[in-house]
């Protein structure tokens, strides 16, 4: 834009000069009276006023630049904003206030209203501007800007000039020459737009200076506080928190909605019911929006908003297959500068949506003008999702659509890709929308359908289904075959197998078409040879199931070996490999959703920082995992985590929520009759009534699951092959009999069930119950054949010494322990890493007793070779951030990497864990 005396110069001689304009000038005040007065200040508006503390606290820092910029859509209370603001800074700042209409696109309307607004709040501003009414001068935009800027110069004083509804200027010309006023006004005068829409002005240097601030509909979103208290005001109530929230949510703070909605509610008794109803049916809001938004659209406009809200999420690539344009992306682009309820919802721009009340209105008139059209707008929207690999949005418009075999079609599709994944609830929520004649009638889907209520453990459904399948196909059908295996999978998972039934050693043919449910099948045997105690069966089935599947991505079926095989390992006294198997599992598995495949990832890494006496980090887990538990496919995943916690519980000194979660998994469990598990909870119950010293409840526990019964029956008066209720609930008798004194027979009954487990090498249940016998014998004061036993236990895992499990099952443990130490008694040095992390289940002090520990020096616990990596990278100092960046893992996960590194070198300290690194790598160069 030119300058004054350049601009001058380049006229043409018949253009009116300055000292011409000034001739048919005349001063604001008196001559231009024809200015409306209520145009300079701010509107009267009966509007009820909230505190709006955050919003306002902006503005006022804002004005110390040059543009404070308001935009919002319609109904957003810009202006009452602008108002509230106005009232309260007035008596502190100098304020111009103009408000703009259409009218104000003529230029010298538009400066004659800017400086009469000025000249009312400043009345030496000494701007002249030609009157309208002369209609013999022609006054030229680049005069007025100097004759105004010049004015602006002179004041000399703080001034802040508010324009509302900018957005009315459409004149081009007028709205780059207010640009060109913005970027010349001196320093003192500060200007606060408010539009519905973005201006386009020239932002940039205001930002890059940093002389803009904007406002959004964020900023003037109504939060809790604000809707409470103008609930009180409007309905003279006082909203409950239930009701706020609910309101905040659904119209997003939105100010008009708020208030349409609690306008709506009047007198009526009770308030939330009114407040859902008013939202609900939404009429004046649909009222306001069609009259104040959707009337002033253009047809094409008009056109795109109702069409594309078919979809809750909008991509202009999507918008283009709905509507058969071209432009979609551009025509988002132009709904988002004009305000028009439409939010982004990511920073490139790539994905929108509308404001929630708008996409309401929106489909209640896409269901009025064009219901003939929903069909086909279904249709290619389900289309365009599944061509982009977002199957729920592609099968949720597939059923709107009402093409049924299509849905069938995309469903069978999609549910073969969620089970690889392990994505048991999708394929559940999808099947169960087709009536059974479609799911028999496509063999993918009804395989799928039955395998993942087996998988849920929906076992009654399951057998209902398979019954009905059974039922409607001919003997000779294709998928008979499949239908055989799905009922040895719910066997075998539901507990309903024998041992002796299954046939371990079979496997799948070798041609089999389908080869995700032979894998399955596969690691469902591999759990039935755990639970048999045949652990070399049960590996050689678990990387047989991982072979199967070797050319088919299935994280399902290898997060889920994984975690048997680490089962394995603990039974066999393997605690290092077991766990450094469930960190590199729950390592995969954290990279996805948070699927069946992390929650068995999940709840096997919290077991094993639980036995390694890393309760925080088991408790996260556990509560992590708490809510995701009816995803789990077997009871094994759901009893441990309950178990696990309830424990946790116990050691906090919180019993009566340990009593909650144990009551809670003994209905679960006792309504799907898993015994063994039931074994567990009874033990469990016993234990926690020893630590509380209650021996009536204990009583009625041992009661219950028929304790005495069992013992009078002579249940455990034989070595037998192991059986692991068997097992758990002869420790639970085991310990009321040592409660009662009777040490005998209690002991005399461990070493049965110990012989037992000897003999399938079960190696952490044989050392637990040597450590029962331990405590037997010293409660009995046999010191000597308590701390043979004692040593017996160890030796089973003295390179690791007993677990927290140990501890916890063993009352009593900790003291005979100490002892042993204090008389020189233990036959195995602990290591000292294993005394520290130990340190307060064995209550030691830094003077612990003597033969406890290890001397110093004991080599740390080896490093997987991925922590090796990040300890590398540790040790050149990298932060957390670049170490994911050079390792391409996840932040979350190197994070949780570098716990498990600090843990392992026992530091505490980012420092003290660089230097530790530096002397490991230099001791292996």
């Amino acid at each position: 834009m030119p300058s004054h005396r350049t601009a001058t110069r380049s006229r043409r001689a018949s253009s009116p000069s300055l000292t011409d304009v000034a001739a048919h000038a005349a001063p604001f005040g008196g001559p231009l009276s024809h200015l409306l007065p209520t145009k300079l200040s701010p509107p009267q508006t009966t509007s009820v006023l909230v505190a709006r503390g955050v919003p306002l606290r902006k503005l006022d820092q804002g004005v110390s630049g040059k543009l404070v910029l308001v935009t919002a859509p319609l109904g957003w209370g810009k202006t009452t904003l602008l108002t509230q603001w106005y009232r309260e800074a007035c008596a502190r700042r100098l304020f111009a206030w103009l408000s703009l209409d259409e009218l104000d696109n003529a230029p010298e309307r538009f400066f004659s209203y800017l400086v009469g607004a000025i000249r009312r709040a400043a009345p030496d501003f000494d701007a002249y501007i030609a009157s309208q009414l002369d209609a013999q001068v022609e006054l030229p935009l680049d005069h007025v800007m100097s004759v105004v800027l010049r004015s602006l110069w002179s004041l000399g004083r703080e001034l802040v000039v508010v324009l509302d509804d900018f957005h009315v200027l459409r004149e081009r010309a007028l709205v780059r020459a207010f640009s060109y006023l913005l970027e010349h006004s001196p320093p003192h005068v500060h200007w606060v737009v408010s539009s519905r829409n973005l201006p386009e002005l020239d932002l940039a240097k205001l930002k890059l200076t940093e002389q803009l601030v904007t406002l959004d509909s964020r900023d003037l979103s109504l939060d809790g506080e604000a809707i409470r208290e103008l609930g009180q005001r409007l309905c003279d109530a006082e909203l409950a928190p239930g009701d706020v929230e609910y309101l905040r949510s659904r119209t997003e703070g939105w100010v008009a909605g708020v208030k349409l909605a609690l306008l709506s509610v009047g007198e009526h008794a009770n308030v939330g019911e009114a407040l859902r109803k008013a939202i609900g049916s939404d009429r004046d809001v649909a009222r306001y929006l069609a009259d104040a938004v959707l009337r002033e659209q253009s047809g094409e406009v008009h056109e795109f908003l109702v069409l594309s809200s078919v979809v809750d999420q909008l991509n202009g690539d999507l918008c283009n297959a709905l509507l058969g344009i071209t432009h979609g992306p551009a025509l988002l682009a132009d709904l988002e500068r004009a305000q028009l309820f439409i939010q982004p919802l990511d920073t490139q721009r790539q994905w929108y949506r509308y404001h929630a009340l708008f996409l309401d209105f929106l489909r209640s008139q896409l269901a009025c003008d064009f219901g003939d059209r929903l069909p086909r707008l279904h249709r290619a929207a389900s289309a365009w999702f599944a061509e982009h690999q977002r199957p729920d949005e592609a099968l949720k418009h597939a059923f709107a659509s009402g093409d049924r075999s299509w849905c069938l079609e995309l469903t069978a599709r999609c549910a073969e890709a969620w089970m690889r994944e392990g994505e048991i609830a999708s394929v559940l929520h999808w099947t169960e929308k087709l009536t059974a004649e479609e799911i028999i009638r496509s063999p993918a889907i009804c395989v799928a359908h039955i395998a993942c209520l087996i998988l849920s453990r929906r076992y009654a459904q399951a057998s209902s289904a398979l019954r009905d399948a059974q039922h409607r196909l001919p003997v000779a059908h294709a998928l008979s075959k499949q239908l055989e295996r799905l009922s040895l999978l719910h066997a075998i998972l539901s507990g309903s197998a024998p041992g002796s039934g299954i046939e371990l050693d079979g496997w799948p043919d070798q041609e089999d078409p389908d080869v995700f449910m032979a894998g399955a099948l596969l690691a469902a045997k591999a759990y039935q040879a755990l639970r048999m105690n045949r652990f070399d069966a049960m590996r050689r089935l678990a990387l047989s199931a991982r072979e199967t599947l070797r050319g088919l991505n299935s994280p399902f079926i290898n997060g889920y070996t994984d975690v048997l095989i680490a089962l394995a390992d603990r039974a066999q006294g393997n605690m290092k490999d077991a766990a450094e198997r469930c960190e590199a599992a729950f390592a995969r598995a954290s990279r996805g959703r948070r699927n069946p495949v992390w929650v068995n990832a999940a709840t096997a890494l919290a077991n094993a920082r639980y036995e390694q006496n890393r309760l925080d980090d088991a408790e996260a887990l556990c509560i992590e995992v708490l809510p995701l538990l009816p995803q789990a496919p077997a009871f094994e995943t759901f009893a441990l985590a309950y178990l696990m916690l309830a424990r946790i519980k116990s050691i906090r000194g919180k019993y009566a929520e340990a009593w909650q979660l144990l009551d809670y998994l003994h209905s679960v469990l006792e309504c799907g009759h898993q015994t063994r598990f039931l074994a567990q909870v009874c033990g469990e119950k016993i234990r926690l009534a020893l630590v509380e010293q209650a021996p009536e409840r204990m009583r009625v526990v041992a009661r219950e699951f028929g304790l005495g019964e069992r013992m009078r029956r002579g249940e455990w008066s034989e070595r037998r092959f192991y059986d692991e209720t068997w097992e758990r609930l002869g420790l639970a008798q085991a310990w009321v009999l040592m409660a009662r004194g009777r040490y005998g027979k209690a002991h005399a009954l461990l070493e049965t069930l110990r012989a037992s487990a000897h003999d399938v090498g079960y190696v952490s249940r044989e050392s637990s119950l040597l450590a029962a016998i331990a405590v037997c014998h010293w409660r009995a004061g046999d010191a000597a054949a308590a701390f043979a036993a004692l040593n017996r236990g160890l030796a089973l895992v003295q390179r690791f010494g007993f677990n927290r499990g140990v501890f916890d099952e063993t009352p009593g443990l900790r003291e005979l322990i100490v002892a042993a130490a204090t008389q020189r008694k233990l036959s195995h040095v602990l290591p000292s890493r294993y005394t520290a992390r130990f340190q307060d289940v064995l209550s030691l002090g830094s003077g612990g007793p003597p033969g406890l520990a290890d001397p110093p020096g004991a080599p740390l616990e080896p490093l997987t070779e991925r922590e090796l990596q990040m300890l590398k990278l540790l040790a050149q100092g990298l932060s957390n951030q670049e170490i994911s960046e050079r390792s391409n893992v996840a932040l979350s996960t190197t994070k949780w990497h570098l716990r498990n590194v600090f843990a392992k070198l026992e530091v505490t300290t980012r420092t003290a864990a660089i230097v530790k690194a530096q002397e490991r790598l230099h001791r292996n160069l």
